[in-house]
């Protein structure tokens, strides 16, 4: 069998250290979890904030159609936070099609299979939860702090067809009494659907509307 090397680098409590380990191309990563202990992580994805007992694919798609029975959605967040006894998260940083089977084929099996075993894997262990997802952060990258306004309510959805239909939107929240911080834009203000482009005929001054 052809074999293909991989990094795994295990990060304790801030400090790394760096192994690499030898596996069959196409071999499944498995391992067993403890019986209702749930598994967080994967971003937006579908079937709750508890992972177990589905499969998930981390291969993104723009299908419409959400159902409980989807396995993949727009993005891929290929980091699970496992809430066992002691608990621990891993992160594979892989670009292509990953599958996590989180105790569906086998209750209390964890599988995780890939395309391409090009990639690094990383193994975070912490004291907590909230420790684990501090270390992972500082892996990748902080996030941003928002705008005060970011955190109020925001209105959006796929369809508007022109500036009308928001000044619409926003004339029946006052009219109705409920507060409205922001009116979010799906594609539909583009000139078909091509990336930084404005369909000046629907919205003739997006920048105006924008600041209002």
């Amino acid at each position: 069998d052809q074999k293909q090397e991989f990094t795994v680098t295990f990060n304790t409590n801030g400090g790394s250290s760096v192994a690499s380990v030898t596996v069959k191309e196409g071999e499944k990563i498995s391992f067993k979890m403890t019986k209702g202990r749930p598994v967080y992580g994967l971003g937006e994805q579908v079937r709750g904030i508890n992972k177990r007992g589905w499969i998930y694919t981390s291969d993104c798609t723009d299908d419409p159609n959400h159902r409980e029975d989807t396995h993949s959605l727009y993005a891929a967040h290929n980091f699970l936070i496992f809430a066992e006894k002691k608990p621990f998260g891993i992160f594979l940083d892989n670009p292509g099609k990953v599958t996590f089977d989180l105790g569906y084929t086998q209750q209390d099996t964890a599988e995780i299979t890939l395309d391409n075993w090009d990639m690094d894997l990383y193994y975070i262990d912490g004291k907590n939860l909230k420790d684990i997802v501090h270390q992972f952060r500082r892996m990748i990258g902080r996030s941003y702090i928002p705008p005060k306004w970011a955190f109020g309510f925001g209105q959006s959805r796929w369809g508007y067809k022109s500036e009308e239909d928001i000044r619409e939107v926003e004339r029946r929240y006052r009219e109705l009494d409920i507060p409205l911080d922001s009116i979010y834009l799906d594609i539909d203000y583009m000139e078909g659907y091509k990336d930084f482009t404005v369909n000046t005929e629907a919205f003739p001054d997006l920048a105006a509307l924008s600041a209002e």
